[in-house]
């Protein structure tokens, strides 16, 4: 169960723009997960909440077997965000035991933290961090972020350009070029 087998995996595609199936599969092979749902609902406001993950095993009205995930999608997240949104609620399969959000007061305390900042960060809020981190560490290769990072300090390609090549939102594509991106993925691997 390794990210850092995947982030290697990853290097091996070939146009840098690494697909959200190829890294579904990818968690399968590598991780406990046997497969993944995806179910998209109007029940989400996207303005509070994107997607969700939820891990079997569970009995209905959410049936899952063990080792079957279920990511749940707001249905009107605009379409550059679906990408990085899947992606970071997929990497919440690398989570360790003690990050999961898998009990009620766990999902209490969670949804508490993000509407106080006084609270002490719980390791499911730490968790949240580290999966939009590791998401966005396997949307593209190594050789096409340096590319496009060239292209930009050369000034021959904007932010706007880089969101574009990568179908990500343009608050993504800044924080895959910001200057101390490798330190940030070397640290999850």
């Amino acid at each position: 169960m390794s990210y850092s087998e995947l982030y290697k995996r990853v290097q091996s595609q070939p146009n840098g723009r690494v697909k959200t199936s190829w890294v579904r599969d990818q968690i399968i092979d590598l991780t406990h997960v046997a497969r993944v749902k995806e179910q998209w609902t109007g029940q989400l406001d996207p303005a509070v909440l994107r997607g969700f993950y939820i891990e079997g095993p569970l009995s209905p009205p959410v049936p899952l077997e063990a080792n079957e995930i279920l990511i749940v999608l707001a249905r009107d997240i605009p379409k550059t965000d679906r990408r990085i949104v899947f992606t970071k609620e997929l990497m919440h399969a690398f989570d360790e035991e003690s990050e999961k959000t898998n009990t009620a007061e766990k999902f209490s305390n969670q949804i508490e933290k993000f509407g106080d900042p006084k609270l002490p960060t719980s390791p499911q809020f730490a968790a949240e961090g580290k999966a939009y981190w590791r998401a966005i560490g396997v949307l593209c290769t190594e050789k096409k972020r340096r590319d496009l990072r060239h292209a930009l300090d050369n000034d021959n390609a904007t932010m706007e350009i880089v969101a574009t090549q990568l179908k990500l939102p343009r608050w993504v594509a800044h924080d895959i070029m910001r200057d101390d991106f490798e330190n940030i993925i070397d640290h999850l691997k």
